[in-house]
């Protein structure tokens, strides 16, 4: 999200993009695109300061778009998405978007984390309460219990390299038994999906001080949102609503509560006794699947140590 000086503006298709869908041209470019992101920001001849994305083109990533800009009528703060996707000339079956550009505000909320995330995922919820979460498949890899491919634990990834198969015998005693257990307590589960934010946390909110001092959340990372049920939504937060970019971390118990109870207070709908349950399951689902890509990076982290700490009883909380 900071910019990072990257040499003049860019000729070619990516220019030509802009000038016709922005009515503008690139004159400055402060990132350019790497393989796996094929993300640029410009600013533009006119002033417009913009981060420009190219990605395949589907269902998905149309309904990607479509809540972003639902999500900005209905009054939470994002950055504007100005044009796309539409289609680039050299590149087919590809997409491009672009939507101004926003650096600002902390990684942290200045009061209340837990409970502001919390609040700020019901706020979501509800913004997204008439899409169809189905336009949203498949969910995120961390969020993919349901994957079905026999023999695996977790689901595929595209990068055979961040496949946390791969660790699974290097993991800590008792961890992989630990995700078994939750992946079956979530399987076991009947509930109706919406549609939310998969991977709410530092990675991809950042924060304003709002009137009296309550945190106002600049919200990014669209392409993280996800067709899920509303507990699994909400046990996912709990879980990992404090990562922050390069440092992947894990909400101890205490905290999942705070989460819980401010989405609660802020959808006003209390979730039942089958929900809570399901929401813890999902906390140490995603808490192990964190722990293995902790692994695939090299070592045991602090997403490790909590899990290896508090899994027991987030299982108990789910009731298994």
């Amino acid at each position: 999200m900071s910019a990072t000086p990257a040499g003049s503006a860019p000729a070619g298709a990516i220019a030509d993009w802009c000038l016709r869908h922005l009515g503008a041209h690139p004159v400055h470019s402060f990132i350019t695109s790497a393989p796996a992101s094929q993300l640029w920001g410009f600013e533009l001849s006119d002033g417009t300061v913009v981060a420009v994305k190219m990605r395949p083109d589907s269902v998905r990533i149309a309904a990607c778009d479509a809540a972003h800009r639902l999500v900005q009528e209905y009054g939470i703060d994002c950055p504007a998405l100005l044009a796309g996707p539409e289609p680039i000339g050299d590149s087919p079956g590809m997409v491009v978007t672009a939507e101004r550009w926003r650096s600002d505000g902390s990684v942290w909320p200045n009061d209340d984390p837990a409970g502001s995330y919390g609040r700020l995922q019901a706020r979501l919820v509800a913004a997204c309460a008439g899409l169809d979460p189905l336009l949203l498949a498949p969910p995120s890899p961390w969020l993919a219990y349901d994957h079905g491919q026999p023999g695996r634990l977790w689901a595929p990834v595209p990068n055979p390299a961040w496949d946390p198969e791969r660790v699974l015998r290097e993991l800590p005693p008792g961890l992989a038994a630990t995700a078994e257990a939750a992946k079956e307590r979530l399987l076991a589960a009947s509930l109706p999906e919406v549609v939310g934010h998969g991977e709410l946390n530092g990675v991809h909110i950042r924060w304003l001080e709002g009137a009296e001092g309550v945190p106002s959340a600049i919200v990014h990372g669209w392409e993280e949102l996800t067709g899920r049920p509303e507990a699994v939504l909400v046990g996912c937060l709990a879980a990992n609503f404090n990562e922050l970019p390069d440092e992947s971390r894990m909400a101890p118990v205490a905290l999942g509560r705070r989460v819980l109870s401010a989405y609660q207070s802020e959808s006003g709908r209390a979730l039942s006794d089958e929900e809570v349950e399901v929401a813890w399951a999902a906390s140490a689902w995603v808490g192990c699947y964190n722990a293995a890509r902790e692994h695939l990076r090299g070592a045991a982290g602090q997403v490790t140590h909590q899990i290896m700490t508090d899994g027991a009883t987030r299982l108990q909380l789910a009731g298994c």
